[in-house]
């Protein structure tokens, strides 16, 4: 392999905030499936590819980010303001926006369901192309995103102090 791929590679392996990020990413994921069998008393092991839900990885990402950054670059740097305002729009947009967002899916399908019903389903209806409903868990609950901050912060502080 050539040497410039293994240094970029090696790189790689050793940005704490990067990994760090995708290790909470990771993790939050793999825990929607137990978390939803708490809550539902059903296994779906699609949570670990799905948006939404609890824990939120959009929060653990960036809370990850952060906090790894915190240690590697300190907290009076450009970069590290950097991160605070991208994590806290992500945050933001997890729990506000995309949420509302699925929300309106909710009351789009429900309508096109109630046309259907009564044989007046309008040539666009809310639907995709292929004729399936429209997503309606996009985003979080504000406790979905709070816990998925923990779970980052927690993942964070580990990969800024102790990562290689």
């Amino acid at each position: 392999m050539n040497t410039e791929i293994i240094h970029f590679l090696v790189g790689l392996w050793h940005n704490k905030p990067l990994i760090g990020a995708l290790f909470a990413i990771v993790v939050t994921q793999i825990l929607k499936v137990p978390v939803h069998y708490f809550m539902h008393g059903s296994w779906d092991m699609h949570k670990v590819i799905d948006a939404g839900g609890m824990p939120s990885s959009h929060a653990a990402g960036v809370v990850a980010l952060v906090a790894a950054l915190s240690y590697v670059v300190g907290t009076r740097s450009a970069t590290f303001a950097v991160a605070v305002v991208f994590a806290a729009i992500v945050m933001y947009d997890a729990g506000g926006i995309r949420r509302h967002a699925g929300e309106h899916a909710v009351l789009l399908n429900r309508i096109a369901m109630e046309m259907s019903r009564m044989n007046m389903q309008p040539e666009t209806s809310a639907t995709t192309e292929e004729g399936e409903r429209l997503k309606e868990i996009l985003g979080h609950e504000p406790r979905e995103v709070v816990v998925g901050a923990i779970v980052g912060l927690i993942v964070g502080v580990i990969f800024g102090k102790w990562w290689l």
